[in-house]
C-alpha cells in the first residue's frame, strides 16, 4: 500500500490552477477577414453545443461551439464571440472559435471594431424613427396664423405631468 502523499486527489490539485488565469490580461484576438471570421452576439442557447447568433450586419445564424471549448469556456446569452464561416457549407452554420470577456468587448467597442449593438440597420432605424415625433394639438375651430398660438399647441414629450387625472374621482 502506498503512503498518502498529500491532501487530496486530482480535484484538489486542479482547483489550485483555476484562479490563475482570471486576473491576467490576455491578448485580444481580432477577426481575420481572409479566413472568413466575424464577430457575433449570442441571442440564445439552443442546446447540443449550438447557439443562435446575430452577426454585426444583423443576420441571424446558428453557431456550433468547437470541441476545444466544450466544458472549458462557458458561453451565455449576450456574450460576444468570434465566429468562422464555413466555406464548404452555405446554410448559415458557423463555428464559434473564441469568446470575449466584458473588458475585451468594451475595448473593441471603444476602438470601433465592433458595433455597440448587433441589431440590423433596419431595426436601428425603426427604433430611432419613433424618438423624433413631435405631437401637435390641432384645433378645428381656430385657424389663425399666429405663431404664438402654434408654439402653445406643441406638446413637449419630455415634460413631466404633475396632475393626476384620477384625482377628481372620489368613488375610486
Amino acid at each position: 500500500m502506498p503512503k498518502n502523499m498529500g491532501k487530496g486527489g486530482k480535484s484538489f490539485k486542479a482547483g489550485n490552477a483555476k484562479g490563475i488565469m482570471q486576473n491576467q490580461k490576455r491578448e485580444i484576438v481580432l477577426a481575420n477577414p481572409d479566413e472568413n471570421e466575424e464577430y457575433a452576439q449570442v441571442k440564445k442557447p439552443l442546446g447540443n453545443l449550438r447557439l443562435e447568433l446575430q452577426l454585426a450586419d444583423g443576420s441571424k445564424v446558428i453557431g456550433v461551439i468547437r470541441g476545444a471549448m466544450v466544458r472549458k469556456v462557458w458561453i451565455g446569452q449576450g456574450d460576444v464571440v468570434l465566429v468562422s464561416k464555413r466555406e464548404f457549407n452555405e446554410n448559415d452554420v458557423v463555428d464559434v472559435i473564441h469568446r470575449y470577456t466584458p473588458q475585451e468587448v468594451r475595448k473593441l467597442v471603444k476602438k470601433e471594431i465592433i458595433p455597440r449593438d448587433f441589431r440590423s440597420a433596419d431595426e436601428r432605424d425603426a427604433n430611432n424613427a419613433h424618438s423624433d415625433y413631435v405631437f401637435v394639438a390641432e384645433n378645428d375651430e381656430d385657424d389663425d396664423d399666429d405663431d404664438d398660438d402654434d408654439d402653445a399647441k406643441v406638446i413637449d414629450r419630455h415634460k413631466v405631468v404633475l396632475d393626476d387625472p384620477l384625482a377628481n374621482f372620489d368613488d375610486l
